[in-house]
């Protein structure tokens, strides 16, 4: 697997819970580089894979910061269509939604398929525990 996989996590003093992100990597026919996340709407972008790795590390983190501050981040991941759960043994368990139901939902996805080469990985990312 390439190098430029996205390896940010979000750091969180009191808890935090990881989730593993498919992301998608496809150049434009302006040969921009994109990185995608379809589970959680997030896009870095850039003139070589590298700019864009950085740039999704910023968005993703930004996203993080603003829905923390704003005290919406669960608001915004149920929309998204993420299961957010508590039980006993895990007291909050956070569940992202099939790729196939992003597909399925997100207009914009199918579309990435049909026009470009998209090349997928999986990339494990901190987030922080959900109050």
């Amino acid at each position: 697997m390439a190098q430029y996989l996205y390896e940010g996590e979000f750091q969180n003093p009191v808890a935090g819970v990881k989730v593993k992100l498919l992301l998608f990597s496809f150049q434009d026919e302006n040969k921009v580089h994109f990185i995608y996340s379809p589970h959680l709407d997030l896009t870095g972008y850039g003139t070589t894979i590298h700019d864009a790795k950085s740039s999704f590390n910023i968005v993703f983190n930004d996203f993080i910061d603003y829905t923390l501050k704003k005290k919406t981040l669960s608001k915004v991941l149920s929309q998204l269509g993420w299961q957010l759960k508590v039980t006993a043994k895990h007291p909050r368990k956070v569940i992202a939604p099939s790729i196939i139901s992003i597909i399925k939902d997100n207009k914009y996805v199918s579309e990435l398929f049909d026009k470009y080469p998209v090349h997928t990985f999986h990339q494990e990312v901190g987030l922080p525990v959900l109050a």
